[in-house]
């Protein structure tokens, strides 16, 4: 870690395309806060590799937000070389935005200027054993680490995908697939799957926040705390919520920071009750 406090990544391998992003291959400092992946992030310095660099090039000003899809040991080859470091792997969008298109055009051995992981991850109870999924194909790659989680535990995975389809052979084989139609008929196609869901991990508009919490009661009678879990949508700038870019509304009429309180936030927050 730097004196500034933050961490050195280093380009493993050229990105790849998983769930409609480019996922990023890192080596970072072994011993990060590794609980609760899915849902985590990183905050990126763009346009600058270097410590003199970061101090003079500010054409990216803004740092991006990279969430984490996983972790794990480095392959033996890199391990020689980089020592006590882990592999992380972490989306970025693909968009034109230029933060991210200087990103995903990193060659191997390039390095990253981090800070995080932040902010609050997906909490899976341990007596999750049946976990739903609910997602559209953009937004799916930060909920990844969810499958593998989920998985080593004996557990079971269904990923109910709404707005397009993602390649099957990017998913562990144990994942259920169940494409969700379009229009108003996606809750329906919802109802047996909320009944026997033990829980409930999102990533959607949050236009359809109210929508899904009403399926939920008319499935379970009740919404309970814990049970949904979604990841929101928010202006990720400072990570400490300071600028205040990442305030979205809550249920109860309040406001809150998603950045350090989210950005994976309780369903049952962000709706009326």
């Amino acid at each position: 870690m730097a004196d500034d406090g933050t961490i050195t990544g280093w380009v493993l391998e050229a990105p790849r395309l998983v769930a409609g992003q480019s996922v990023l291959t890192l080596a970072l400092p072994a011993g990060l806060p590794n609980a609760r992946v899915a849902g985590r992030y990183f905050l990126a310095r763009c346009g600058a590799t270097s410590a003199a660099e970061r101090a003079e090039q500010w054409e990216t000003y803004l740092r991006r937000p990279l969430f984490a899809v996983g972790r794990g040991p480095l392959h033996p080859d890199a391990a020689r070389e980089f020592g006590a470091h882990e592999c992380w792997q972490m989306a970025a969008p693909l968009t034109g935005d230029p933060g991210y298109g200087w990103l995903r055009g990193l060659a191997p051995g390039a390095a990253v200027n981090l800070i995080g992981p932040l902010g609050n991850g997906f909490y899976l109870a341990p007596t999750t054993r049946n976990l739903l999924v609910v997602a559209d194909a953009a937004r799916l790659a930060p909920l990844l680490a969810l499958f593998d989680a989920m998985l080593d535990r004996g557990g079971h995975v269904t990923l109910a995908l709404a707005g397009g389809a993602v390649d099957a052979a990017q998913l562990p084989v144990a994942v259920e697939v169940q494409p969700l139609p379009a229009g108003e008929s996606w809750l329906a196609a919802l109802a047996a799957p909320l009944r026997w869901a033990d829980q409930l991990c999102l990533a959607l508009p949050a236009a359809t926040y109210p929508a899904l919490a009403d399926a939920i009661r008319g499935q379970r009678l009740r919404l309970e705390s814990g049970f949904a879990l979604a990841l929101v949508e928010a202006d990720l700038a400072c990570g400490y919520g300071a600028c205040l870019a990442c305030v979205v509304p809550l249920g109860n009429g309040g406001l809150t920071r998603a950045c350090v309180h989210g950005p994976v936030i309780d369903l049952l927050e962000l709706v009326s009750i």
